[in-house]
C-alpha cells in the first residue's frame, strides 16, 4: 500500500481524463440526437477517470492536517443542500439524476483542488503542458473534421454521430465535440486564458503563436462573436497585469498597445452589430421574461420535459431552453435546486477573483459570465475541465505573482 501511495498513478489518471475529455469524449445519454443527448448526458469515462483522480489525491493527502475554513465549510454546506434537494425533486418530478452526479463531480473538484494544493507541474510528470498539448490536437482535428465538411462530433451511447449543418441554416457555426457553437466558443475562450497564462510552457513564441491561432481559427468558425471580444477581454488582461503599477509611466509602447486593441475592438462592434440586435440582446430580452413566467408556473422543474417543450417567446418564434445557464437550471430542475447552483458557480467565480488579483483572471471571467449569462453555454461534462482551468489561471499563477 505504501508502495502504491508514492507511486505517480495520479498523474496518469489525470491524464486519462484529459485524453477522454478533450480527445474522445464518450458518454451515454437515453438520447442519440444532437441536442437531446447534450442536455441529458449521463455517463461519461471523462468524469469516471476525474472521480478515481480525486480519490487518490484525497488519499494520498489524508492525515495532513488542513483546517477547514468557514467559507470551505459554506461551500460544502450549500453543496450538500444542492444534493438533498435534487434528490428529493427527482425523485418526486424530474427522474433524472445524472446531471447531479456530474455537477457534484465538478463541484468536488474545485474543492479537492484547493484542500490539496495540487500543482500540476509538480505531479511527476508536466500535467500543464500535457494538457496544452491535449487542446491543440483536439482543435487542430476540429478544423480538419470542419474542412471535411462536419460541424459536430458525438461519441454517445458506443456510435459516432457525424453531423453536417444544413445548407438551409442560417449561418455557419462550428461546434466540433461541444453542444453547441456557445459552448465550444466558451471552452477556446478558457483555452486561450490558459495558454497565455503558461506562456512558459511552450518551446517557443513560434509555438505559442501558432497554438493560439489554432485556437483563434476555431474560435472563428463558431461565429461566435462574444467569444471574440472575450479573448480581446484576455489580452487586455495579460498587458495589464505586466505593467508595473506602482512605478507606471506612460510609454509610446503602451499607446500603440492600447489603439490597437481599440481598433480591433471596433472591428469586431462593427461585425457583431450587423448581424445581431444588441437593443434586444439578440431576442434575449425577450427570451428571458417568458422563461421566467414559466418558471413560476412550474417552480418543481420541468425535468425530462426540457429541450423537448417549446417556449413560445411571440407568434411563430419558438424556444426549446431559456438561453442562460442560470435560468435553464431552475427552468430544468426547479427554483430551489438552480438558486443552490447559482451560488455554487458565482461563489466560486467571486472566490477564484479575489484571490487571484489578476486582470487576466478577470477578463477571463467576464467573458465566461456574459456568454453563460447569453446562451446555454455549458454542459455538466465541460464543467470539471471549467473549474480546472480557472483553478490553473488563479490559483496556479497567483503564488508567482506574490513572490515576485
Amino acid at each position: 500500500m505504501e508502495w502504491l501511495k508514492k507511486q505517480d498513478v495520479a498523474s496518469w489518471v489525470l491524464k486519462g481524463f484529459f485524453v477522454f475529455a478533450l480527445l474522445f469524449p464518450a458518454f451515454y445519454s437515453p438520447h442519440t440526437d444532437v441536442y437531446q443527448s447534450a442536455y441529458y448526458e449521463g455517463f461519461s469515462w471523462a468524469y469516471l477517470f476525474l472521480v478515481i483522480y480525486m480519490g487518490l489525491k484525497l488519499w494520498q493527502n489524508w492525515g495532513k492536517q488542513r483546517k477547514i475554513s468557514l467559507i470551505c465549510g459554506l461551500y460544502l454546506g450549500i453543496l450538500g443542500l444542492y444534493n438533498l434537494l435534487s434528490i428529493y425533486f427527482n425523485y418526486r418530478y424530474l427522474h433524472w439524476y445524472w446531471e447531479q452526479i456530474n455537477n457534484t463531480v465538478a463541484f468536488l473538484l474545485f474543492l479537492v483542488l484547493l484542500l490539496c494544493e495540487i500543482k500540476l507541474e509538480e505531479e511527476g510528470q508536466d500535467l500543464i503542458r500535457f494538457l496544452i498539448h491535449c487542446i491543440v490536437l483536439s482543435n487542430i482535428g476540429s478544423l480538419v473534421y470542419y474542412v471535411l465538411g462536419y460541424t459536430n462530433l458525438i461519441i454517445c451511447n458506443n456510435q459516432f454521430i457525424f453531423y453536417a449543418i444544413p445548407d438551409s441554416f442560417y449561418e455557419a457555426r462550428h461546434y466540433w465535440i461541444y453542444s453547441h457553437k456557445s459552448e465550444y466558443a466558451l471552452m477556446l475562450v478558457l483555452f486561450v486564458a490558459l495558454f497565455v497564462a503558461y506562456r512558459e510552457k511552450f518551446k517557443n513564441l513560434v509555438t505559442f503563436g501558432l497554438s493560439l491561432l489554432v485556437l483563434l481559427a476555431c474560435l472563428y468558425l463558431t461565429h461566435s462573436w462574444i467569444g471574440v471580444a472575450g479573448v480581446l477581454l484576455i489580452f487586455v488582461g495579460s498587458i495589464l497585469d505586466k505593467i508595473d503599477w506602482k512605478d507606471f509611466h506612460l510609454k509610446i509602447g503602451y499607446i500603440v498597445g492600447i489603439g490597437a486593441f481599440c481598433i480591433m475592438g471596433c472591428v469586431v462592434g462593427y461585425y457583431a452589430l450587423a448581424e445581431r440586435d444588441f437593443m434586444s440582446l439578440g431576442g434575449r430580452t425577450r427570451i428571458w421574461p417568458t422563461a421566467l413566467e414559466i418558471i413560476k408556473k412550474h417552480p418543481e422543474g420541468w425535468g425530462m420535459r426540457f429541450g423537448e417543450s417549446a417556449i413560445e417567446v411571440a407568434e411563430g418564434w419558438y424556444v426549446n431552453n431559456a438561453h442562460n445557464l442560470f435560468l435553464n437550471a431552475i427552468l430544468r430542475f426547479s427554483v430551489p435546486v438552480g438558486i443552490c447552483f447559482t451560488l455554487l458557480f458565482l461563489g466560486i467565480a467571486i472566490y477564484s477573483l479575489a484571490k487571484s488579483r489578476s486582470f487576466l483572471a478577470a477578463g477571463m471571467w467576464i467573458a465566461v459570465l456574459i456568454l453563460l449569462n447569453m446562451d446555454y453555454a455549458l454542459m455538466s461534462l465541460q464543467m470539471a475541465l471549467l473549474f480546472l482551468i480557472v483553478y490553473l489561471v488563479c490559483f496556479g499563477k497567483r503564488k508567482e505573482r506574490d513572490v515576485g
